[in-house]
């Protein structure tokens, strides 16, 4: 079975691209302002680092959320998260996912290591379980949106992945919606042309389904770079759009 596992996760890994094909690199930094009701509700930064893990060379991601502005101030929530990834350009598999969440009183630490043959071991007191199997080569949840970068998602039919998050693995399909033109802060410029994508749970329930519709805005071209996010929520929905974007290098 073992045996199998590598030999999936090595076919994978044969249908990437090589590391100067990679829509993003290490040195890119997005930085995106977050609004709720037509007011500033705090920032949301997504970078790309180079990284090890177990001595395996990597790509990190961080994706990092703070409150700010009168929304934070009238309610009285803070938000501070940092999440990092790490995901091995090589195999295009997950090795790692670390996520430090505050988001009002509710407090959460978790690390999850993935062994691309297809386990994972969680070490997060709200997960009872520590030991998994999994599919191989499945993806961390930051990770996914990244994989989903280099990808691209199809006008018909869905990309799917297989992801495990929170103790939970299922089947991710990520669909195109639609094409939009957006005027975007330098150096992307007015007139930039985009894909709207839409990630869907192919199987089980949680993520998405759970917090509600969530909408992408991609650049449509090789880069895909995430300009704009909309997710509709209990009243009204929460925006993130783009206020800038450095470019790394390989």
């Amino acid at each position: 079975m073992r045996r199998a596992a590598l030999a999936l996760a090595a076919a994978l890994a044969a249908a990437l691209p090589g590391a100067a094909e990679l829509p993003f690199a290490p040195g890119e930094k997005i930085t995106l302002r977050i609004s709720y009701a037509h007011l500033r509700a705090g920032r949301a930064w997504l970078s790309v680092a180079r990284g090890s893990h177990d001595g395996r060379p990597a790509l990190e991601f961080v994706a990092e959320a703070r409150s700010q502005g009168f929304f934070a101030w009238l309610f009285r929530f803070r938000v501070d998260d940092r999440t990092v990834a790490r995901w091995e350009p090589g195999s295009g598999c997950s090795l790692s996912i670390e996520k430090h969440l505050r988001e009002g009183r509710a407090e959460r630490d978790q690390v999850v290591t993935f062994d691309p043959a297809g386990r994972a071991r969680v070490e997060d007191r709200k997960v009872a379980q520590k030991e998994f199997e999994l599919q191989a080569c499945t993806l961390d949840v930051l990770s996914a949106f990244f994989v989903t970068r280099l990808k691209g998602v199809p006008e018909q039919g869905q990309l799917e992945l297989p992801v495990f998050d929170n103790g939970k693995h299922y089947r991710l399909g990520v669909r195109f919606l639609e094409r939009e033109t957006l005027d975007l802060p330098r150096p992307l410029g007015p007139g930039v042309k985009t894909v709207v994508v839409e990630p869907q749970l192919v199987q089980g329930t949680g993520l998405f389904v759970k917090e509600g519709r969530l909408k992408i805005w991609l650049t449509d071209d090789a880069r895909r770079i995430p300009v704009r996010m909309r997710s509709k929520v209990a009243i009204g929905s929460v925006s993130a759009d783009l206020e800038a974007w450095e470019p790394g290098r390989p």
